[in-house]
């Protein structure tokens, strides 16, 4: 067995190792780290178009900028981004909730707000759309700028379908004063 071990040369054995560190060089690149590999599957659709994930379906029917905004009893100025949609669970209804709603501009981003009653955090039933609005407020200086909503059932969406809505914020019309749409039940 030795004298098969000295025929073998002993550049073969360094080129056969070096190939094998190259490879596993080459491994390491193209494997994906932990952010892509846990990153959300995203369904991107336009406004009017219908988004259906994994657990969420959602259509956002109109998207507006208003001075002073309006829900109910709720009254306050600012710089609002107000997004009209109809959403829905897909499978379960058990505890879904629309918590993940959040626009980004320009790479920043704002989460829809919390202080007007609103679709954020409402309860979706499977095949039953509910409908209303979302209120973003904007920094007051901000009207332009490549925007991105994002809507999810769950705040954490690694791993999870996140309906995506490019839109141009300098395209969304603006008025002095605006109301939320009224969460209900959609009718057809």
């Amino acid at each position: 067995m030795s004298a098969r071990m000295d025929s073998f040369p002993r550049w073969a054995a360094w080129a056969i190792g070096a190939g094998l560190l190259v490879a596993a060089w080459f491994v390491a690149l193209v494997t994906p780290g932990e952010d892509q590999t846990q990153s959300p599957f995203p369904i991107t659709v336009a406004v009017g178009e219908e988004g259906v994930g994994r657990n969420i379906a959602a259509t956002v029917t109109d998207i507006r900028r208003v001075g002073e905004l309006t829900g109910g009893d709720w009254s306050d100025e600012g710089n609002w981004l107000v997004v009209d949609l109809d959403v829905e669970s897909v499978v379960s209804e058990f505890g879904v909730l629309l918590s993940f709603a959040e626009i980004s501009v320009d790479g920043v981003r704002y989460g829809a707000s919390e202080r007007p009653d609103s679709l954020r955090q409402e309860g979706l039933a499977a095949g039953i759309p509910r409908s209303g609005s979302l209120a973003f407020e904007l920094p007051d200086d901000l009207e332009s700028g490549e925007a991105v909503l994002q809507l999810a059932i769950d705040g954490d969406t690694r791993l999870d379908s996140v309906i995506v809505v490019p839109f141009d914020l300098a395209d969304v019309p603006f008025s002095a004063a605006g109301e939320l749409r009224e969460t209900g039940w959609t009718h057809p």
